[in-house]
């Protein structure tokens, strides 16, 4: 899966450039995520701008990245549209992710440390 990444201080901007996370995305996706948990990344806000899809695979994907951050870093999700946002509500995972309209709301709401 294709990743863009940037820094904002100490936060650290994940975008997947894919329209979907699936079953056959999600081993990548989880891959890349947790080489940047590894080399330091204990902030991190997921850019979900170009994602138009997720299935339970994606979900797992979140989950085990937002477990690898407990206790040490968090996990900010951002730029949902409607039908990945249906998904996170039936499945109540709005209520267990931090959840912002923009990066920028993200970024601002979280004060991003030099």
């Amino acid at each position: 899966m294709r990743i863009e990444t940037r820094t904002e201080g100490d936060l650290l901007i994940v975008t997947p450039l894919d329209n979907r996370i699936d079953a056959s995305a999600a081993p990548d996706f989880k891959g890349n995520l947790h080489a940047l948990i590894n080399d330091g990344a204990l902030r991190i806000v997921l850019d979900l701008t170009h994602v138009e899809f997720i299935d339970s695979s994606g979900l797992s994907v979140l989950i085990s990245i937002l477990k690898s951050l407990s206790g040490k870093g968090e996990l900010m999700i951002c730029s949902i549209c409607n039908t990945v946002m249906t998904l996170f509500k039936l499945t109540r995972m709005d209520r267990i992710f931090k959840i912002y309209d923009t990066v920028e709301d993200a970024i601002k709401n979280n004060g991003a440390k030099p």
